[in-house]
């Protein structure tokens, strides 16, 4: 038997399956051995210990008895935040996280968009390469400002 005949066969003994099934198992205990013993086995556990169970009397009565153990349940319980001090602090995350989550994407742009002309402000006319023409008569004259941050290059041909 496997272990599903088995659990359908304590569910017949306790009465708790549908008349269909009822009637598969009683066919099943009709024709397997196996099945019979085991039916035989269950009802004796079954009756041995209907029959030594141990009556407790309680001293109190049943709703007092109940309400104690509810109140233990209540007292164990963790103590729960009032809800008004979770609505203080709810406009916090309304409207000041979503400001301060504008307000950095704001900074990381103007950082980035600075890191260009700061680059090209970097450049030092020496690091500019010469320019060579082929020309004849051509003259080039340069100037840099390092106070204003210029640089001026003059190219005439006569």
């Amino acid at each position: 038997m496997n272990r599903e005949s088995q659990l359908r066969l304590q569910r017949y003994l306790d009465d708790e399956l549908a008349p269909a099934e009822s009637r598969e198992i009683a066919e099943l205990l009709v024709h397997s051995e196996e099945a019979k013993a085991l039916y035989t086995e269950l009802q004796a556990i079954k009756d041995l210990v209907r029959g030594n169970e141990l009556e407790h009397k309680l001293t109190e009565s049943r709703e007092f008895y109940w309400s104690k153990i509810a109140r233990e349940i209540d007292r164990n319980q963790p103590a729960q935040t009032p809800a008004g001090r979770i609505r203080d602090f709810s406009w916090l995350r309304r409207w000041v996280l979503p400001f301060g989550g504008v307000a950095a994407l704001a900074v990381l742009l103007a950082i980035a968009l600075q890191v260009p002309f700061t680059l090209r402000s970097g450049l030092r006319l020496a690091e500019i390469p010469d320019i060579e023409t082929t020309a004849d008569g051509t003259s080039l004259i340069s100037f840099r400002s390092e106070s204003e941050g210029i640089s001026v290059v003059w190219v005439d041909s006569h």
